[in-house]
Formats: structure tokens, C-alpha cells, sequence
């Protein structure tokens, strides 16, 4: 996040302008830190003050003023070159957060420790109005965790409302929705390391739709060449004890086949927010559930020990 570290404490609120947190608690990861959201009515905001505790609710000798120009930079707005969401996804969640919502990204250092600590949150306007402060704590979870889900996976099955679907206009007047690509070959392996370690690797092969050959004929016709995708995510996993979830931040993304798209992120990038974990008849289950607008999905992927 941007902002000013200002020693003491932050001014004392004098409004009741509004401000309202998305949760009292929040959870966090070493390194890659937390997005903290609120939401406000108020139209003119300007910024927010946010001033931490230790685990003794004393507070630190210092504050942050974060100007409003660092808002809304929610930590999963990357974009890797991601052929499709058939893996994690990347950036669903925060993509249709409305006018008034906002979030502040707050970034740990590599040895930040495990634990929890609590912080108070102020926003104020234009005019010097400064709400009234709400407490949040957060929880910040240690790398690892549950060694049962540690090995070598390789994904069976995924279910997902994304089919990557187009429409087609056909010659004769209809109007048909066909799959934009024919899937050849699609191997996505996870592996999970006791130390905290993860690694997703993707190999595909398809073929893209033919447009004019499916208008023509009416029905999805896919050209002959063969396109390929593969690429490979690591970073590090946390796993919530007391609701059984898996978290993954990515640090690190390389695609083999278009270079240019590689990136690393030194604060991490989250792919995967506390996804439901289950071991059923050996296999790993993971159910993750985002919002899309008005609209909530749930996402179901099944793994088997390789």
C-alpha cells in the first residue's frame, strides 16, 4: 500500500461519517500480507488512517495515512496471460466491487510471524472529517499446515460455470453458443510440500473455433492447428485448521510457451482464498466459492495422488 508511516497517534475522529468493514476478523499470510475492505456512503473520501496493535492491544507508536489513490488495489487483479480459468482463479471476486467498496492492501515483510494482532481503521473526506475508528484483528496464518493434503496431485475433474463459450451467428439466421476451443490434452498437476511450498503445473493442447466455417455450417467447427499452453505457479499454501481451507499465493509465474508473460510477485498474488478442503475416497477436494456481481458460483476440484 502507499501512504505516510506518521509517528504518535493518528487525529481523533470528529464526524460520523460513514464507514463500515466487510468483517471484524480477517485472515492474513506471511509475506503477502492482507486486503483490509470497507465500504462508505460518503462521496468525497480522501483517505484513511490505520494504526496497529501489538498482542497486548497496545497501541504502536506510529500510524499510516493511506491516501485514496492506493484504494481499491486488491492483491488478485494480476494477469498472467491465463489462457482460460480452468485452473485457479486469478482474479475472480474483486472485479465487480461496487463504487463505495473499498479495499487497502497491507503487505508484510518476510519475517513477519504467525499469529494474531488487531488494528483501528479510520477514513476521512476533503473537509477534515474523520470517522470514527472500527477495530479490526487479523489472524496470520503460518505457511503449511494439514500434512494429509502434502504430495503429488493431478486433477480428474473440475467443475466451473466458465465453458468459455461464444456465440455464433450462423448464415441461415440462427444463433448458436459452442466451447471457443477443443480440448486436445489438459494435465494439471498440484504439488503440495510439508514445507509451506506449492506448484501448479498446466500443460494443455486445443484448438480455436473457426468462425466462418461454423457459421457457415452451423455448428462448431474448430481450426486445424494446435495450439498449446503451458505454464507453471509456485508459491507458498496455508491451511485454516478451524474451517478446513486451503489458501494459495503464487509468487513466481512462468509460461513456457509465451515468455513474455512471466512475472513474479514479490507480494504475492492470491489464486486460491480459503478453497474447502476434503480428502473423499482418497481423493483431495477443493470447493471454492466467489462472487461475481449480484451472483455467487462455487467451483468443485478433484484431484488423485499421482
Amino acid at each position: 500500500m502507499e501512504q505516510q508511516k506518521n509517528d504518535g497517534a493518528p487525529p481523533a475522529p470528529n464526524s460520523n461519517i460513514d464507514l463500515q468493514i466487510d468483517s471484524n476478523n480477517a485472515e492474513a499470510h506471511q509475506k503477502s500480507g492482507f486486503n483490509l475492505k470497507f465500504s462508505t456512503s460518503e462521496t468525497n473520501i480522501a483517505g484513511a488512517y490505520l494504526q496497529f496493535k501489538d498482542v497486548n492491544n497496545n497501541s504502536a507508536s506510529n500510524y499510516f495515512d493511506i491516501p485514496i489513490s492506493s484504494f481499491l488495489t486488491g492483491k488478485s487483479s494480476d494477469t498472467k496471460g491465463k489462457r482460460s480459468s480452468k485452473n485457479f482463479s486469478a482474479s475472480r471476486g474483486n472485479s465487480n466491487m461496487m463504487e463505495e467498496e473499498y479495499e487497502i492492501d497491507v503487505d508484510f515483510g518476510d519475517a513477519f510471524p504467525a499469529g494474531q494482532f488487531c488494528g483501528t481503521l479510520c477514513i476521512y473526506d476533503s473537509n477534515n472529517n474523520i470517522s470514527q475508528a472500527v477495530t479490526v484483528c487479523v489472524e496470520v496464518e503460518a505457511w503449511g499446515g494439514n500434512a494429509s493434503i502434502v504430495g503429488n496431485w493431478i486433477e480428474i475433474e473440475a467443475t466451473d460455470f466458465d465453458d468459455d463459450e461464444t456465440q455464433i451467428f450462423c448464415t441461415n439466421g440462427q444463433t448458436i453458443n459452442v466451447p471457443y476451443e477443443a480440448d486436445l490434452k489438459e494435465e494439471i498437476i498440484l504439488i503440495i510440500e510439508s514445507n509451506g511450498d506449492f506448484k501448479v503445473l498446466d500443460d494443455e493442447e486445443y484448438k480455436s473455433i473457426d468462425y466462418d466455417a461454423s457459421a457457415n455450417n452451423c455448428a462448431a467447427i474448430y481450426s486445424n492447428e494446435i495450439e498449446k499452453y503451458k505454464a507453471e505457479e509456485t508459491g507458498k499454501w496455508a491451511y485454516n485448521e478451524v474451517d478446513k481451507t486451503l489458501t494459495l499465493v503464487s509468487f513466481k509465474y512462468i509460461d513456457f510457451i509465451e515468455p513474455q508473460y512471466n512475472e513474479d510477485y514479490p507480494n504475492g498474488d492470491l489464486i486460491l482464498e480459503s478453497g474447502k478442503v476434503e480428502i473423499i475416497n482418497g481423493n483431495l477436494v477443493i470447493t471454492e466459492t466467489y462472487v461475481e456481481g449480484n451472483e455467487t458460483y462455487t467451483d468443485v476440484y478433484t484431484f488423485k495422488r499421482r
